[in-house]
């Protein structure tokens, strides 16, 4: 599945890419970075690894220099947790993927450097796995709607060329509830 959707995005953003190839409002990107998952693992006897490595696959088009709307799939890589339960190893996991469209605000404080804001939304899916061994197993995948939020900065290395860095904050949901996926990342952007 990870694949596929990764292919997809690839045909999608090289699409995009063909499409405005000398108009200078279309761009490409993609990020590497760390997602901190908000989960509960304060429990006695629990251990949770909530840190992990994320990335993005990024197309954008530029509305004016102010304004750009944007769409990217991402992974929020995977949350993991294990307990003792008696003499059982108990362990359970979290892998977050998804697509979002956001708006993006933009700002050249200099001819290198710029900021930007985004607001958007996301379709996130969280495959959930928990097993005790020789008692059960579970397997879920919850899919959401959800908001994602994020501010960054780009360092232009030429016209083309330039490199991002941001911090985006996204709902997920597992199973019924709730939780914050935080999320650092770095890469790079090209502007045809």
């Amino acid at each position: 599945m990870l694949k596929k959707n990764l292919f997809v995005s690839l045909l999608l953003l090289a699409g995009l890419g063909i499409g405005a190839s000398a108009s200078a409002q279309v761009y490409v990107g993609g990020t590497v970075g760390q997602s901190k998952w908000n989960v509960d693992c304060n429990q006695s006897g629990v251990s949770c690894d909530k840190t992990t490595n994320s990335y993005k696959i990024i197309g954008g088009y530029n509305i004016d220099k102010n304004f750009a709307v944007e769409a990217s799939y991402f992974s929020l890589g995977k949350v993991k947790a294990n307990a003792a339960i008696g003499a059982v190893n108990a362990s359970a996991e979290a892998k977050g993927t998804g697509f979002e469209l956001a708006g993006v605000l933009k700002h050249d404080f200099n001819e290198e450097f710029g900021g930007f804001a985004k607001l958007g939304v996301a379709r996130v899916s969280v495959d959930t796995k928990a097993n005790v061994p020789s008692v059960f197993s579970l397997s879920e995948d919850t899919t959401s709607t959800q908001p994602v939020l994020g501010l960054g900065l780009t360092y232009k290395v030429s016209k083309e060329i330039a490199l991002r860095g941001e911090f985006e904050s996204r709902r997920v949901k597992i199973g019924d509830e709730k939780n914050t996926v935080n999320n650092f990342s770095v890469g790079v952007q090209y502007t045809f």
